[in-house]
């Protein structure tokens, strides 16, 4: 269950930054950034929250979301045509804007989704790092030994 309120909150937040990006500024038709923000959201959620994040820590899981997002935005807004500037500036401009609301949003996942034995941002089992160490009653060692030679 939490990973489907993650979902949805993730399309309605994307729906909403792809809708003042690309309807308000470029005149994409509503129905296209719909569809845009059901597969990008589908894709990004899957391979950048699901897969990469748990694996990898925040700023390598925005960056990869980055990616994954221009390809999608820019080879959608190529098909779809009818701007004034480039498809490559509204991707990277769109791109840009989801980046920012991933970072707080791997943030959200870390904390409340994810499962429990998740190992953090350093990657590291933190049991790992639990030595057991040896004591003794003696401090110094006896120096009868060598004062005898």
């Amino acid at each position: 269950m939490k990973h489907v309120i993650a979902f949805a909150s993730k399309t309605a937040l994307t729906l909403a930054l792809l809708y003042i990006v690309l309807d308000l500024m470029y005149q994409v038709t509503f129905l296209n950034v719909l569809f845009i923000t059901l597969i990008l959201s589908l894709v990004t959620y899957f391979l950048g929250d699901c897969m990469i994040l748990p694996r990898t820590s925040n700023f390598t899981a925005v960056a990869a979301d980055f990616g994954i997002s221009f390809i999608i935005l820019w080879i959608f807004l190529m098909n779809i045509g009818g701007f004034n500037v480039s498809p490559a500036a509204a991707a990277v401009i769109s791109a840009f804007c989801l980046s920012v609301f991933e970072a707080f949003f791997h943030r959200y996942l870390q904390q409340f989704v994810l499962p429990e034995d998740y190992q953090g941002e350093t990657g590291t089992d933190s049991t790992l790092l639990r030595y057991q160490t040896e004591a003794s009653e003696e401090l110094m060692p006896e120096k009868d030994s060598e004062e005898k030679t």
